[in-house]
């Protein structure tokens, strides 16, 4: 009997977060809170060092520590509610709450292009439109990598981290493709550029053979942490059999008992009724030409 086939994941089994540091949570709030619709994590990182922001069941932390610096990538999001983010960005613009940052957009239909007010690269998809477990959700992270390096990246998830990774083409780039989740992904894009710096970017990740994995990269100089407490860090991808690196993104390791691990994260979506005055140009704004309101479609 056939049945369907999903794609296989492997050793790593969630993306849970990306990390980068911001000057500003002012700004953070209002982009990510009042443009994307996003919710501000109650529990954890709530004070004004760190900003945890739920996505789902995935987050972004956001230390402030200063400048972000620039990331040679780009992060693609699920939303449930495209047209309604859009509206949203463009009042915040329109008010100037973006003003003197790279806050950009291109509109491309099912999915919108937006160069966050950190200068952050995201690339949104409306729920439906591309494979997601749920309506809100990190879909990937995109990372550039020299040209000829997608081998050893691959090498380095299938022989580190139990992970069926594939070199292959992705919108004409070779490409190292990670899975990191059920329709998570990392993806490490080959191109020609004159910077591949991450600085201190990171993510976290979830892994079965934690213990068999910890072992494995300990034995490297890349290694961060004791990784006692079902977690660890590790400075960035490497060719297994040299050691060489070839791509500086920091991984934050964890494993599955660590008490974090599909943590219940609270998320004000659905966004369409938005009780608060300030929203109301936006609500307006999604009538269709019949005059109905968005709520009520």
């Amino acid at each position: 009997m056939h049945t369907p086939a999903f794609p296989e994941v492997g050793g790593v089994v969630h993306l849970e977060h990306v990390n980068f540091v911001v000057a500003d949570h002012d700004l953070a709030t209002t982009f990510f809170m009042g443009g994307l619709g996003f919710t501000r994590d109650p529990y954890k990182r709530a004070d004004d060092s760190n900003m945890g922001v739920n996505v789902g069941n995935q987050q972004f932390h956001l230390p402030r520590r200063g400048a972000t610096p620039s990331f040679p990538g780009e992060i693609g999001l699920v939303v449930p509610d495209l047209p309604g983010i859009k509206n949203r960005l463009a009042r915040l613009q329109a008010m100037g709450r973006f003003a003197g940052t790279p806050f950009a957009v291109s509109d491309m239909g099912n999915t919108f292009h937006v160069i966050s007010p950190f200068g952050i690269p995201l690339r949104l998809f409306a729920a439906g439109t591309t494979p997601s477990l749920r309506p809100l959700a990190i879909s990937y992270v995109d990372v550039s990598i020299p040209v000829g390096y997608a081998k050893a990246v691959v090498a380095f998830y299938r022989d580190m981290m139990n992970c069926p990774a594939v070199r292959t083409v992705v919108d004409g780039e070779v490409t190292a493709f990670v899975p990191v989740g059920p329709y998570q992904s990392l993806r490490y894009h080959e191109r020609d550029l004159d910077d591949y710096d991450t600085h201190n970017f990171h993510i976290a990740i979830y892994v079965t053979h934690y213990n068999e994995i910890r072992e494995k990269l300990s034995q490297r100089d890349a290694f961060m942490g004791d990784g006692l407490n079902q977690t660890f860090f590790f400075k960035g991808v490497y060719e297994p059999s040299s050691g060489n690196q070839v791509c500086p993104l920091q991984h934050e390791i964890r494993g599955i008992y660590h008490p974090d691990f599909m943590r219940p994260l609270v998320n004000r979506w659905p966004m369409n009724s938005e009780p608060f005055s300030d929203q109301a140009a936006v609500m307006a704004s999604l009538r269709d030409e019949k005059g109905v309101p968005f709520e009520n479609r």
